[in-house]
């Protein structure tokens, strides 16, 4: 662990911001294409990608995140939260080692589905490893860390990339997993961990360390009392499975985290990522669609940094109305510009930055609300026997949406109007608002158990003084 000497509240957020190295180097993966479509399409390029090749490459990330979902769920059962991440870091140095080496579109392919991969394990196992090592007062702004790191990474590459060849990116990008490496080894194992695994003494020893010297014996009974009561309720891979199902709290849980998700992925958010640099117009004034490209990287950044310190402050709710609001408020301009441009005759090339500010005003919204919430409900709904499989789910649906998110764009773009996209994500952001005033229960200040607690309706089904959710769902 840690050879300097931290307060406890700086150890767990010291943990989590290394661990959320995880989703910056995602970030670096998924956002490289980006920049590097507009070279593919030169041409001098060595590589030359039809536009269904350019969709396929696009999508490989998230049909690697879908196929490793379950086995990455499976191992930090096995190998721990900690040891899981630190051994299938190697497939971020794979997949950057196949982009420098690639001269066909199948590398291309190999080294975004390897990216993927990691996409599993980072968007799997780091939520649970943030909401277990973390207190309550810190867990939303150690959970947004995700978000944060992940447009870091982005920014990175839109900043590097149009510099450099490809092969000066993957050089540049690939030192980041063994730094990543070297730096989470001195983090600490998950105490969940520890005690599914009967290790009771380490359980301790972690917990002691992680908050810094004051008393855990309360904190550590209650978790071992919940992952007890949680193991007897199912033993089993089947039996387990079913019970996401068959248990209304369970149920409860993985509607709303799954919801969730899928609204995160459908709003918007994937596709302005990977096509941002070809739908923006070509010029804004002196800016060209890479600096546009970059303008919105920072200003995305930014607002998910925003999230991370008012997300324990004012509650996951308010910030998923602003997300709903904003997403709407900013989509339905985007979509008319784009109309009036691509649809009619009317010139509308004077008003140009209209497509920029509701970019702008988009990621502001949903990295300071529903981008940044969304993995951090995943971290925390789920109880600890279901975790792994829970989770492997959710990012399998998260990677099901961002696909068929994508697809969906070009064939709109296609067939109806660019404009159309623009449209349905507005309908989301509705869709948002009215998801989170009916089904989703606040989370801010609450322990995991207490949160097991209030989706049960109350410690071991009796109402619950602490219950604090205004959620008005009943699935």
């Amino acid at each position: 662990m840690f050879p300097v000497k931290l307060s406890g509240i700086q150890r767990q957020l010291a943990s989590a911001l290394i661990s959320a190295m995880t989703s910056f180097i995602y970030g670096t993966l998924v956002g490289w294409s980006a920049p590097t479509l507009k070279k593919l399409r030169e041409p001098d390029s060595p590589i030359h990608l039809t536009p269904a090749e350019e969709v396929q490459m696009i999508n490989a990330i998230y049909a690697g995140t879908l196929l490793g979902t379950f086995p990455c769920g499976a191992l930090m059962n096995r190998v721990g939260r900690k040891g899981s991440l630190l051994l299938l870091s190697a497939f971020p140095i794979t997949s950057w080692s196949a982009i420098y080496f690639a001269r066909t579109a199948s590398m291309l392919l190999i080294a975004r589905f390897f990216a993927g991969v990691w996409g599993a394990a980072a968007g799997t196992i780091r939520p649970i490893y943030v909401a277990e090592i973390a207190e309550p007062r810190v867990r939303g702004a150690a959970g947004a860390f995700t978000m944060v790191a992940m447009f870091a990474g982005t920014i990175f590459v839109f900043v590097v990339g149009p510099c450099v060849s490809i092969q000066t990116m993957a050089i540049i990008n690939g030192v980041a997993p063994p730094i990543f490496f070297l730096l989470f080894s001195l983090c600490p194992e998950s105490p969940y961990y520890y005690i599914m695994r009967g290790r009771h003494a380490d359980a301790a020893r972690t917990l002691a360390w992680l908050r810094g010297g004051a008393p855990i014996e309360s904190e550590l009974t209650s978790i071992q009392t919940s992952i007890e009561r949680e193991a007897k309720a199912g033993q089993g891979y089947f039996r387990k499975m079913l019970s996401l199902v068959t248990v209304p709290a369970n149920r409860k849980a993985f509607f709303i985290v799954e919801v969730m998700n899928f609204l995160q992925r459908v709003c918007g958010l994937s596709c302005m990522a990977a096509y941002s640099t070809v739908v923006l117009p070509q010029r804004l004034g002196p800016l060209t669609a890479d600096h546009c490209t970059l303008i919105i990287g920072i200003v995305w950044f930014l607002s998910s940094l925003g999230c991370s310190t008012l997300v324990d402050k004012l509650g996951r709710k308010p910030l998923l109305y602003v997300s709903s609001i904003g997403i709407l408020a900013s989509m339905l301009p985007t979509s008319a510009w784009y109309y009036l441009d691509k649809e009619t005759t009317m010139d509308v090339t004077w008003i140009n930055w209209v497509p920029l500010a509701g970019f702008l005003l988009f990621g502001v919204t949903v990295n300071v609300g529903l981008g940044s919430i969304a993995p951090t409900y995943m971290g925390e709904m789920f109880p600890s026997n279901l975790k792994a499989e829970a989770s492997a789910l959710t990012i399998m649906a998260v990677s099901v949406s961002s696909s068929v998110s994508i697809a969906v764009f070009a064939l709109l773009t296609a067939h109806v109007g660019l404009y159309a996209n623009f449209l349905v994500f507005a309908a989301v952001g509705a869709v948002n608002w009215v998801f989170t005033y009916f089904c989703v229960i606040e989370t801010k200040g609450k322990s995991l158990q207490l949160i097991q607690d209030e989706l049960h309706g109350g410690t071991h089904g009796k109402p619950s003084k602490n219950n604090h959710s205004d959620g008005k769902l009943t699935v």
